[in-house]
């Protein structure tokens, strides 16, 4: 069961012997960092427990997700979507799935409406609250629902999964950047930022080589406001256990966020980086 779902052979077994023993609850969270799989293996979980292969088409299954122009989901999307249709029996099958995907993104009020299908649900229904931070939810809330934590897929099965799909290699340090993460994985494929990536690594060396001309020409070919480029630089660093530099970048990305001119930013933060990594 899960055979296509890459990884979490902990949560699959799970939510196997669920299916298996029909134990079903009216309601489940599944949580952990974004990009990891869990909105794939939830809809994997509502095709299970509606007896289909096709969700698309389904009368008795709903994603809700946040509107595009706003900044949360409101209690009027929730009253809409979900409190307004899950009266109303399944039609295809015994049962009705609801998943709400990034679920953090539920306000107070939302919260507080589908906190009152949480305590008095209808027998036939399933909610999936997809989220990657529980800090976000009322006590009351978790308190309710069946709580299943994700981390992300081993290095190995992270390369394994790239290399047969799209026939590329990471090299570990961007592998274990990425904390098992397909979703991000796949955003520096799609996105075309590997080559970025590795430009990243060549700059590391040449900082290390304190190479002033060398690091300042090469930094031209890498656009930093691509906020994972800064992420990664600092990663490198921190790996390497060079804190200083770590705060120097940190630095750099909050001036960057006031929306400070990019190009002194970036060349005050490398000349600072070679000065530190000279002082070392």
């Amino acid at each position: 069961m899960f055979e296509d779902i890459v990884g979490h052979k902990k949560q699959k077994d799970i939510l196997s012997k669920i299916i298996e023993t029909g134990n079903i609850s009216h309601s489940y969270l599944f949580f952990g960092n974004s990009g990891i799989g869990k909105l794939k293996l939830a809809c994997e979980f509502a095709k299970k427990i509606l007896d289909t292969n096709n969700l698309s088409n389904n009368p008795d299954f709903k994603i809700i997700s946040k509107i595009a122009d706003k900044k949360d989901i409101l209690v009027e999307q929730i009253r809409k979507e979900l409190i307004d249709d899950l009266y109303i029996v399944p039609v295809a099958g015994d049962r009705k799935v609801y998943i709400i995907d990034n679920a953090e993104l539920l306000n107070i009020a939302a919260q507080n409406t589908l906190l009152k299908t949480l305590e008095e649900p209808p027998r036939y229904i399933t909610i999936i609250l997809v989220s990657s931070n529980i800090s976000s939810f009322l006590s009351t809330i978790l308190s309710r629902v069946t709580q299943i934590p994700f981390e992300g897929i081993t290095s190995e099965e992270l390369k394994s999964y790239i290399y047969k799909k799209y026939n590329i290699i990471f090299n570990d340090n961007i592998v274990e950047f990425l904390n098992g993460s397909i979703g991000k994985a796949e955003d520096v494929i799609n996105n075309k930022l590997l080559e970025k990536f590795e430009m990243v690594d060549e700059l590391y060396s040449l900082l290390k080589e304190c190479n002033t001309v060398k690091v300042l020409k090469h930094s031209t070919n890498i656009n930093f406001s691509n906020d994972d480029l800064l992420d990664y630089l600092e990663y490198i660093l921190f790996i390497n256990h060079q804190y200083n530099c770590v705060k120097i970048v940190e630095n750099a990305k909050n001036r960057l966020k006031f929306n400070g001119n990019y190009d002194i930013i970036i060349d005050s933060m490398l000349l600072r980086l070679i000065d530190s990594i000279k002082e070392e």
